[in-house]
């Protein structure tokens, strides 16, 4: 499962052809407003003589000296604003993922879980409904931190051996879910068979001098038209409770006579 990269995004770079212009135009309105000022008040000639040059020096170096300082610092808190703008976008995207996730395998929990299979249900693809064998054994010989630790091993190990246009989830319990886009039913089948040996070959460790084989038993369905998620869980696990009744440590896809009702 991809984790958002949380590195702090690159501020943007201030514009000091903006600050220029912003100066300028500043300038050029305190030149008109002094103009304007010197003509409204009516100054004696022989006053306007000496302070004219002072007036006019001032009205172009006031500007320069505080408007283009001012002008940078604006932008650099404008930049800064909408860094933290991006970065709170981030922040909330990511909080959204991670209340879809279930807490203790890291994968989507069953709500996210079957809102992502309706989004991509379509022809061609099959789902699989994988479900650990004598699970409560282990809680009940090692103890549920052991339980806990063989859910999150075989959630990882599902996870590694699909695909990334593949959605996989924690349905509940032992029970796990992966939706394969685009797989007919051998190709499903065959990945589920890998998943299933994958699983069988792990090394599964509870205490520093037992191992314990983890198995699991997996129900294949391949969508047909006109079915919906439902029909398609309802198919995957009537499938894998009979991989449990055919000795479990297996796969099952049989076609047989399921429909939409099975």
């Amino acid at each position: 499962m991809a984790h958002s990269n949380h590195t702090r995004p690159p501020l943007g770079k201030v514009s000091y052809t903006r600050a220029v212009l912003v100066t300028l135009v500043t300038v050029v309105i305190a030149q008109v407003m002094t103009a304007a000022a010197i003509v409204i008040c009516d100054i004696p000639q022989y006053i306007l003589d000496e302070i004219i040059g002072i007036w006019f020096a001032l009205a172009a170096i006031l500007p320069l000296v505080v408007t283009f300082p001012l002008a940078i610092v604006f932008q650099r808190e404008r930049l800064k604003v909408e860094q933290a703008m991006v970065e709170l976008k981030k922040a909330h995207a990511a909080l959204a993922e991670r209340a879809r996730l279930d807490p203790l395998t890291n994968l989507l929990d069953r709500k996210a879980f079957y809102n992502d299979l309706e989004t991509a249900l379509a022809g061609g693809s099959s789902l699989l409904v994988i479900d650990v064998d004598h699970f409560k054994s282990i809680n009940d010989t090692y103890g549920h931190q052991a339980g806990d630790d063989a859910l999150r091993l075989i959630a990882s190990t599902i996870e590694a051996t699909t695909r990334d246009t593949d959605i996989v989830g924690r349905l509940g319990g032992e029970e796990f879910g992966v939706f394969l886009s685009g797989a007919d039913l051998e190709k499903a089948c065959n990945i589920a068979e890998q998943i299933r040996v994958t699983i069988c070959d792990l090394e599964f460790a509870p205490t520093p001098t037992t191992r314990h084989q983890l198995t699991v038993s997996i129900g294949v369905a391949m969508r047909k038209e006109g079915q919906t998620p439902t029909d398609l869980f309802r198919i995957a696990d009537h499938r894998m409770y009979e991989a449990k009744r055919r000795g479990r440590n297996c796969v099952h896809a049989s076609s047989g006579p399921e429909s939409t009702s099975a």
